[in-house]
């Protein structure tokens, strides 16, 4: 395939998909000054392309059992640990990373015990694996889809129109058949329209119309857009892993979400208790990232920092071409 590139209008594109993936060519063309079936064709080749893509998920903030977890891997054998972790139930994203270990995962797991098992069980039978440290996450404060490449003014973000809440005489729970129904169907296609995710789950486009706007409004359902660090605009990731004394953490997070930077923060119960991901154009503009962290939070003790080199898996998707790699 041959690489393509980005232009000022496929980034505005993208940060407005952050913003509202659902949100119709015809209204983000007044936004973007573009007509709405050039917008369209511009996206299907950002997606073709592999520079981003849709994700149809359960929220995050729903998740009662969510892990970050550093992987050691036995010298050579990264990417044939990568590929046996990526096949394990529960594993949303893979990271090849250097510093603090050589592969990072994110578990989302069903429950505590599949948390467990997969911990105690699955990922230590992985036998390229030759060790693992997990910080269990219990509150997550900004999470990726949160995130935008903030290329847009504050007045083109409010030009967007926002999602569509429930009407007011709408069900106030959707049945959990129905959510996962829809949820399997968005994955296919994350614009699809009303009517035809009616059809796809059997009910009436109205009642998929008021199910869909009431699990998003609930947190039930996230509806976003992820990008490749191959094409993002902030490629260079770093993790910190901070400690804090317990009285301080909220406000601690509270602050630093206020940060363009911080692309992920959330609470973990394990010796660092405030886990962060921070972004910037390059690896030189991490130290600008991680003062601008201190600065706001001094009394934080960075206990360890990691580099992503790669994303691996994302959220499900093989993002880098690595299974097309020899073994």
């Amino acid at each position: 395939m041959t690489e393509i590139t980005l232009d000022a209008l496929d980034f505005q594109i993208i940060h407005a998909l952050q913003i509202e993936p659902r949100v119709r060519w015809t209204a983000l063309a007044a936004v973007l000054g573009a007509d709405a079936h050039t917008l369209a064709r511009r996206w299907q080749r950002i997606e073709e392309g592999g520079a981003a893509w849709f994700t149809a998920m359960q929220g995050v903030s729903q998740l009662d059992a969510m892990a970050l977890i550093e992987v050691d891997s036995h010298p050579g054998q990264v990417l044939d640990a990568a590929r046996a972790i990526a096949a394990l139930p529960g594993v949303a994203s893979i990271e090849l990373a250097t510093g603090a270990c050589d592969l990072f995962v994110t578990l989302l797991a069903e429950d505590e015990d599949e948390l467990a098992a997969f911990l105690l069980e699955r990922i230590s039978e992985v036998p390229q694996v030759r060790g693992v440290r997990s910080h269990l996450i219990s509150q997550v404060a900004r999470e990726g889809s949160d995130w935008t490449l903030q290329v847009l003014s504050d007045a083109q973000v409010r030009s967007i129109p926002p999602i569509r809440p429930p009407r007011a005489g709408a069900a106030k729970r959707v049945d959990p058949r129905l959510a996962l129904a829809i949820r399997q169907a968005l994955q296919t296609n994350v614009r699809m329209p009303v009517g035809e995710l009616g059809e796809r789950v059997g009910v009436s486009a109205q009642r998929a119309a008021d199910a869909l706007a009431r699990l998003r409004l609930d947190g039930l359902l996230q509806l976003r857009t992820d990008m490749s660090e191959r094409f993002t605009l902030y490629p260079a990731v770093n993790w910190l892993f901070l400690q804090l004394p317990a009285p301080r953490v909220a406000g601690a997070l509270d602050k630093v979400i206020t940060l363009n930077a911080v692309q992920f923060a959330a609470v973990s119960t394990g010796p660092a208790n405030v886990i962060l991901a921070v972004g910037a154009k390059n690896r030189i503009g991490l130290l600008a990232a991680e003062i601008s962290v201190s600065q706001l939070i001094p009394e934080a003790e960075v206990k360890d920092r990691m580099t992503m080199l790669r994303l691996y898996k994302h959220l499900g998707r093989e993002v880098n071409g690595f299974e097309a790699a020899p073994r």
